[in-house]
């Protein structure tokens, strides 16, 4: 039996470790072969968001979903912003694409 973060065993994959809520978004720790993997729920969609990361330790994947979901809602934040920007006129198509391109 393999143990990870807060010596709290792990024993069949699939287990989800801990559900929180966090800025409305659930999070849920789920346990995959290699580790844990963290599912992001935003409150407006029934399928969950993530990085696609695996981490060997409870507190590691916690710290990264609530990095994600905090990465999440500044790009909504930043979309929405832009996109009403460019609704009222105060910024160009040009303008918004510059500052919605995250490649």
């Amino acid at each position: 039996m393999q143990t990870f973060g807060w010596n709290r065993p792990i024993q069949d994959e699939g287990l989800a470790l801990l559900t929180e809520q966090y800025h409305s978004w659930q999070i849920e720790l789920v346990t995959v072969p290699s580790g844990v993997v963290c599912q992001c729920y935003p409150p407006d969609l029934d399928s969950f968001l993530d990085a696609g990361e695996e981490y060997t330790d409870y507190t590691s994947a916690l710290e990264a979903a609530h990095a994600f979901v905090d990465r999440e809602i500044a790009i909504r934040a930043l979309l929405e912003t832009t996109h009403e920007w460019l609704w009222q006129g105060l910024i160009s198509e040009d303008e918004y694409w510059a500052l919605t391109n995250f490649e």
